[in-house]
């Protein structure tokens, strides 16, 4: 989940960072730009620090409250990151939708961007709260045909004892198989409920469960050099 937060923390930063330098008057920018560096090379708790501190001189009259505190939340997720705590699946969900919300606002290009991780995170909430019942996902799949294959039975025996031969067999057989075809139906129109083949957020494989195989656990010095990596893809691009 770090992981996550870390890419959506990123795409944030860089949402941000053109949003800054163009709304905020020159002055104020260079000021600040003395002792934080270049605006292009904040990162996102800089920036929504900068954001909070110059509010009501630069900010308010483009943004609501509504925006004001997204960024003051974000900024408490963005230090909860930073300490090593843990993540539930609802937070992960919760900060990309912020994102979302704060880019949407100031109407950067990356909202697209956060939008497919916030999808993401949804799509793994779902699975969390609702249930992805790995441990019930043969008993799920066999009750259609429990439920279909008895009632079919039923009515099989029922029409065998009531009909004439042989015509009474062959109808039957004939309902069996259509109460079969009804539960082979049921168990496909469930499974279009479950998750199908996605791209991972972070490795970009294409997978078929909620976890990515191929992906280990981010320790934190894969988080950083995976931040300098792209500060630095950054300045080249900027030069």
């Amino acid at each position: 989940m770090r992981g996550r937060v870390s890419r959506g923390l990123d795409v944030l930063a860089s949402g941000l960072r053109r949003y800054v330098a163009m709304r905020t008057p020159s002055y104020i920018l260079l000021e600040a730009e003395e002792s934080r560096g270049g605006v292009t090379t904040w990162d996102a708790l800089s920036l929504l620090i900068f954001m909070w501190d110059n509010w009501n001189e630069v900010f308010r009259h483009d943004l609501t409250f509504v925006e004001r505190s997204l960024v003051s939340e974000l900024r408490e997720y963005r230090n909860r990151w930073a300490h090593q705590q843990e993540f539930t699946e609802r937070d992960v969900y919760r900060i990309m939708d912020n994102i979302e919300r704060l880019l949407y606002a100031v109407k950067s290009e990356d909202v697209e961007a956060i939008r497919q991780l916030r999808k993401e995170s949804l799509r793994r909430l779902w699975s969390e709260e609702i249930g992805n019942d790995q441990g019930n996902g043969y008993l799920r799949k066999l009750w259609p045909y429990l439920m279909c294959g008895s009632s079919g039975i039923a009515l099989g025996a029922a029409i065998v004892a009531f009909g004439p031969s042989p015509w009474s067999w062959m109808l039957a057989i004939l309902v069996l198989m259509a109460m079969m075809r009804i539960a082979w139906w049921q168990t496909e129109r469930e499974s279009l409920h479950r998750h199908g083949p996605h791209e991972c957020s972070q490795c970009g494989c294409i997978i078929y469960t909620e976890k990515c195989p191929y992906c280990k656990p981010m320790t934190i010095s894969d988080v950083a050099a995976g931040v300098k990596d792209r500060t630095a893809k950054r300045m080249v691009d900027i030069s």
